[in-house]
């Protein structure tokens, strides 16, 4: 995978997102040391609602992951196997409202970052992103490897274009999260 120098990813960054990392603590050595590739947010008109979450939430994907979730979610069903979305596109604003939740819970800025990306960071800006619930269970934690969900994602995700973003060991400065899948074509 192609390293983005930390100086192109500042580069493509706003002012927006200045004023988000001022307001989260985010530094530049933050910044310089992220390991996650930028993403800007798509245009509005490329994303769609897939269908309502189990908040009652609208669940929101990118034009070609909503179809390609469809499909998979349509096949896993006739597999017997629940795949329920829990999290699809995320702004920016999102993103740092999770970090700060976190944040005001006690957690450390560095802790947090191993767990949810640096606003601008997330692969669920790009509405190509799905993290996955099962069996009404939602939560996501390591348990869901053990899910057959997981397994049946590990063996057929890959022919709908989704891939595990995130594996145990990975090189991104990330946890292992067997949940977050990423649509690319």
């Amino acid at each position: 995978m192609t390293h983005i120098c930390w100086l192109s990813k500042l580069f493509l960054m706003s002012t927006y997102l200045d004023k988000i990392y001022s307001e989260l603590g985010v530094t530049e050595t933050h910044l310089r040391l992220q390991r996650l590739n930028p993403y800007k947010e798509p245009p509005l008109d490329t994303l769609e609602i897939v269908e309502i979450d189990f908040e009652g939430k609208p669940f929101i994907l990118e034009s070609g992951a909503a179809d390609a979730w469809r499909k998979m979610h349509h096949q896993a069903k006739k597999d017997g196997i629940s795949i329920e979305p829990f999290s699809g596109f995320r702004s920016y604003l999102y993103q740092k409202q999770l970090i700060k939740r976190k944040l005001e819970k006690g957690k450390s800025l560095e802790t947090i970052l191993t767990e949810t990306a640096i606003p601008g960071f997330s692969e669920h800006h790009t509405g190509c992103a799905v993290d996955i619930c099962t069996d009404g269970k939602y939560f996501l934690d390591e348990s869901f490897e053990n899910t057959n969900a997981f397994s049946w994602l590990m063996k057929n995700a890959e022919n709908f274009n989704f891939s595990l973003s995130y594996p145990r060991n990975n090189d991104k400065g990330i946890i292992f999260e067997p949940w977050h899948w990423f649509f690319a074509e």
